[in-house]
Formats: structure tokens, sequence, C-alpha cells
């Protein structure tokens, strides 16, 4: 009866195309999305990419706090009895605060906006893609007259479905290909600190040593976790606080009302389940630093840290690190990925590196798209001519007054 009611909802809102015994359904409204969710994290658990930012906490919460005006096109693959096979978890949205706000975009449900993924991909089973996902690939030749582009942001490169993934982009679509390539590193956790510890000159490791050491005499410091000894919402409300203090106002997206309220539903969920951690320090009977991240896989991903300026002479950011660096061995996970950008701390950290890539793709019959294509084009044909004379509709003036800059 279930099974059923699933596939008859599915049919009054969505495109279906046969393909065999499998069929494509698109899911465009909430009923449908909830009726997905005893399936969802069943096939997550079957990737060969799978990640925190795929599962279903973290793609029905987004949908609930961060969605604003997006729209629902999740394309699922379905067998005779109507059980789901394979799901493209994609939204129709406007890119918020982006040059890209006028244009409708088909992207990954929780692309990109506050509380983003940052690695997605579509639910295919490992080994599976090249006979499942050339067929779910056929949702973006369905959705092609309902967008102006396609924006898959932070697909990992090792994904066995992207070249099904640009293939149906090139066909469906012009321009089609890789616009961003960012770097993630990452640590390959060895089996103690120690070992760990090996892999850096003398004066790195003193200098941690002594930094710990001061922070334990001088300071009465202690290391623990969220949840073992304090309240998990007075705590996240602690850590708002101390990540504040690394940004200027505004600045992080991470304290913005949708996004934290969707952290702290997320972290209320997934802290006592040990999804996600958070390693902390506490000095003079406070919270000082604290790194808040998850785990999947025998991976931890460090997402977002904190720490009290007034300390900075002890490096707290580096303490909370080293500590989550060894909650993560005694717990014997792998690596320890920090999520994309390429900062200098992270190089000193991390030994290894992997790539996520941006596929973009245009609508060759939307006039938006090309009026964007043509703007970007002239953003970098006539770098600092801000006195050039181009004619352009009102619609799209924004635009070209946003992104007629030099490139950083």
């Amino acid at each position: 009866m279930f099974l059923h009611k699933l596939r008859h909802d599915a049919a009054d809102s969505t495109l279906a195309v046969g393909r065999g015994v499998l069929t494509l359904d698109i899911v465009r409204d909430e009923a449908g999305f909830h009726a997905l969710q005893p399936f969802w994290d069943v096939l997550v658990d079957q990737m060969a990419t799978r990640s925190p930012f795929v599962r279903w906490d973290w793609m029905s919460l987004w949908w609930e706090e961060c969605r604003k005006e997006a729209r629902l096109v999740i394309g699922v693959l379905r067998d005779a009895e109507g059980m789901p096979q394979a799901i493209a978890p994609l939204m129709l949205a406007s890119e918020p605060d982006s040059v890209r706000k006028r244009l409708v975009t088909l992207t990954f449900l929780a692309g990109f906006g506050d509380a983003h993924g940052e690695r997605m991909d579509l639910i295919v089973p490992a080994g599976q893609e090249d006979e499942l996902t050339p067929q779910l690939c056929r949702v973006f030749k369905l959705l092609q007259p309902e967008c102006d582009n396609v924006r898959l942001n932070h697909l990992p490169e090792e994904s066995p479905n992207r070249p099904h993934l640009l293939a149906v982009l090139e066909e469906a679509f012009s321009h089609a290909g890789v616009l961003n390539r960012q770097i993630c590193r990452f640590i390959n956790l060895p089996a103690s600190w120690e070992d760990y510890e090996a892999r850096h000159g003398a004066k790195w490791r003193n200098s941690l040593r002594r930094g710990r050491r001061t922070f334990a005499v001088d300071h009465a410091g202690m290391a623990t976790q969220a949840g073992e000894c304090s309240n998990i919402a007075e705590t996240m409300k602690e850590f708002r606080v101390l990540h504040a203090m690394q940004w200027e106002e505004g600045v992080s997206s991470f304290t913005r009302d949708a996004s934290w309220r969707f952290h702290e539903r997320l972290a209320g969920r997934w802290l006592p389940q040990q999804r996600a951690w958070m390693p902390m320090l506490e000095a003079d009977g406070k919270m000082v630093a604290a790194l808040y991240g998850f785990v999947e896989r025998e991976q931890f991903f460090h997402f977002q840290t904190g720490w009290e300026r007034s300390l900075a002479k002890l490096s707290p950011g580096k303490l909370v690190i080293r500590w989550t660096v060894d909650c993560c061995i005694q717990r014997g996970l792998r690596v320890l990925d920090m999520l994309p950008s390429d900062y200098e701390y992270k190089r000193q950290w991390c030994d290894g590196e992997r790539w996520l890539l941006d596929l973009e793709a245009f609508n060759p019959a939307s006039w938006r798209a090309t009026a964007f294509r043509t703007l970007r084009t002239l953003r970098r044909w006539l770098p600092g001519q801000t006195s050039a004379k181009v004619t352009v509709s009102n619609e799209f003036r924004e635009e070209l007054e946003s992104t007629h800059r030099p490139a950083a």
C-alpha cells in the first residue's frame, strides 16, 4: 500500500520516463521528498563518495531552514516495485548574493546559499554508476527547459558519476565544463599522535608542546568533547561567540540566522549520535577554543572553528586542531579532511590533497543565460575599463556593475 501511494504521488507531480524495468521520476513536492526518507541514507551508505553533506538530515534541514525560493526537482530512479535505486538530489533556485541571482539555476539540493554542502554528488550505489547514472542523468534533459543554467558545486573529482554528468551536460546544454577546481587538503592519520608529530620538524613540535604546557599549567586548561560534560545547546551558543571573533561582522555565513538555526538543529541530532564532533578546550572554567565537524566512513570533516582572541599568544587554534587530530587517531579514523580553501595552516598540518569540481553549463535557448555569459566575457576582456560603454538591458545592468571590475 505504501509503495503504491509513493508511486501515485510521484506520478501526480512529476514527469516519468520508462527505462526498461526502471522508471525516472522527478519529485517536486515536499510530500514526495519526505516519502524518500526511508531510502535516502540506505543509498548514501552505498555511495563511492558518500559524505555527511548528502545525508538526509543535512538536506532535509537545509530545505526547511535555507531554501528561500528554491524548488525541488529530485530525480529518482525506481525499480518495477517502486523502490528507489538512485537519487539525483536537485533543486531549481536563484543563487543568492551572486551575479547569477537573476538566473534560474539547476543545482544540487543544498548546493549553495547558507549552510551549503561541501562535498556533493548523485546518490548512486558504488559499482553501479555505469549502469544507473546515465539513466538518472536524463533528469537534466527533462529539466533543461526550466532553467537558465546548471551549476553543480563541490563534486569530488574522483566521483564515478563525473564523466556521466559531463556527458549529459555537453549533450543537453552549451558551454559545459569544469568552472572551478578547488583543493581539499587532508591528513592521512597514523596509528598514534607520536607518529603524526614525527612528520614535522623540531621547531614545529617544540612550539606546540610549549603552548600545550603553558595552557595546562597557567590556565588550568583541559581538553574535552561537546556533550561529554556540557549541554549541547549552551555549548553551541558559546561556540558561535568564539567563531564570530575570527571574522568581521557579516563575513561568516555560518553565523547568519538561517545557517545558525540549521546547525543548532543538526548538532542537536548528530552530536549525541557521534556523527558530529566538537573537540574543545576549556581554560579557567570556560570554553576558549572548539572545532566543529562531522564523521563519515572513517573520515572526519573539519567544518568550522573558533577560539578566544585574548589568548592568541597561546595559539589556541593550533591546540584545538592538535586535540582534534588526537581524537581522530584514538577513535581509529583514517582521514581528517580540512575541506576546500587553501590556507597556510592547512598546508602545515596536511600531507594529502584531493580536489572538488564546480561543473557549469548553460541553456542555449535562454536569453538570460546568453546575457550573463556576454557580461562575464566582457569582464574578462575589459579588466579595469570601468568607463567602457556597453549597452545592456535594464534587468542586467546590475550584473554588469557588479562584475565589471578587475579580476581578483
